[in-house]
């Protein structure tokens, strides 16, 4: 009986560090050409799933806090697109398509 108590408690706390490794998703839409919310606090390994809720297209470009800019494509309506985010800074995100369009993200350790 002690043996089997042994392995459910290993297997309950495998289970705690697999899920915990895998980092939390939060939402963002884009929405009457803003990001909502606009600005984001995270985790090193979270991600932001930005959602366009729009009726028209828009983009997801990152600027890194070293300065370099990287597109991550662009999403139709009712599509997303997932970013993770490993390093911790301050990151801005736009809509290239859309200037207005911007918010602000903070990862941290």
């Amino acid at each position: 009986m002690n043996n089997w108590k042994a392995c459910m408690m290993a297997a309950v706390a495998a289970a705690g560090v697999v899920s915990g490794a895998k980092g939390a998703e939060v939402a963002v839409d884009q929405k009457d050409l803003k990001f909502v919310p606009d600005v984001v606090t995270l985790k090193a390994g979270d991600s932001i799933r930005f959602t366009d809720t729009d009726r028209i297209a828009h983009d997801v470009t990152i600027d890194s806090p070293g300065g370099a800019s990287e597109d991550k494509g662009m999403a139709e309506y009712n599509q997303h697109i997932v970013v993770k985010f490993d390093k911790a800074g301050a990151y801005q995100a736009h809509c290239r398509i859309h200037p207005q369009m911007h918010m602000t993200i903070m990862v941290r350790p």
